[in-house]
Protein backbone atom coordinates (compact mmCIF):
# COMPACT_ATOMS: atom_id res chain seq x y z
CA UNK A 1 0.00 0.00 0.00
CA UNK A 2 1.29 3.43 -0.91
CA UNK A 3 1.33 6.20 1.68
CA UNK A 4 0.10 9.52 0.38
CA UNK A 5 0.15 12.89 2.08
CA UNK A 6 -2.72 15.19 1.40
CA UNK A 7 -2.00 18.86 1.74
CA UNK A 8 -4.66 21.30 2.79
CA UNK A 9 -4.69 25.03 2.76
CA UNK A 10 -5.10 26.66 6.15
CA UNK A 11 -8.74 27.51 5.36
CA UNK A 12 -9.61 23.86 4.71
CA UNK A 13 -9.03 22.46 8.14
CA UNK A 14 -11.37 19.75 9.42
CA UNK A 15 -12.79 22.24 11.91
CA UNK A 16 -13.80 24.72 9.20
CA UNK A 17 -15.24 21.90 7.08
CA UNK A 18 -17.29 20.77 10.06
CA UNK A 19 -18.43 24.34 10.67
CA UNK A 20 -19.55 24.74 7.05
CA UNK A 21 -21.30 21.37 7.18
CA UNK A 22 -23.07 22.31 10.42
CA UNK A 23 -24.07 25.68 8.97
CA UNK A 24 -25.48 24.04 5.83
CA UNK A 25 -27.38 21.48 7.93
CA UNK A 26 -28.88 24.27 10.02
CA UNK A 27 -29.81 26.16 6.86
CA UNK A 28 -31.45 23.04 5.38
CA UNK A 29 -33.35 22.48 8.61
CA UNK A 30 -34.52 26.10 8.63
CA UNK A 31 -35.80 25.82 5.05
CA UNK A 32 -37.60 22.58 5.92
CA UNK A 33 -39.32 24.35 8.81
CA UNK A 34 -40.34 27.24 6.54
CA UNK A 35 -41.82 24.83 4.03
CA UNK A 36 -43.79 23.03 6.72
CA UNK A 37 -44.98 26.23 8.39
CA UNK A 38 -46.40 28.09 5.46
CA UNK A 39 -49.22 27.31 3.08
CA UNK A 40 -48.34 27.11 -0.64
CA UNK A 41 -49.31 30.73 -1.42
CA UNK A 42 -47.35 32.02 1.55
CA UNK A 43 -44.33 30.01 0.40
CA UNK A 44 -44.53 31.62 -3.03
CA UNK A 45 -44.74 35.10 -1.48
CA UNK A 46 -41.81 34.31 0.83
CA UNK A 47 -39.62 32.99 -1.99
CA UNK A 48 -40.51 35.96 -4.19
CA UNK A 49 -39.50 38.41 -1.46
CA UNK A 50 -36.30 36.44 -0.81
CA UNK A 51 -35.43 36.63 -4.52
CA UNK A 52 -36.05 40.39 -4.51
CA UNK A 53 -33.79 40.78 -1.48
CA UNK A 54 -31.05 38.73 -3.17
CA UNK A 55 -31.24 40.94 -6.28
CA UNK A 56 -31.12 44.13 -4.22
CA UNK A 57 -28.13 42.85 -2.23
CA UNK A 58 -26.30 42.00 -5.46
CA UNK A 59 -27.01 45.49 -6.80
CA UNK A 60 -25.77 47.06 -3.58
CA UNK A 61 -22.58 44.99 -3.66
CA UNK A 62 -22.05 45.97 -7.28
CA UNK A 63 -22.46 49.65 -6.42
CA UNK A 64 -20.04 49.32 -3.49
CA UNK A 65 -17.37 47.84 -5.79
CA UNK A 66 -17.49 50.90 -8.05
Amino acid sequence: MTNQLLSRSSSETPKSNLSRSTHQTAKDHQMTQVRKSYQAIQQVKYLHLKAEIDVLLQQLQSLNKN
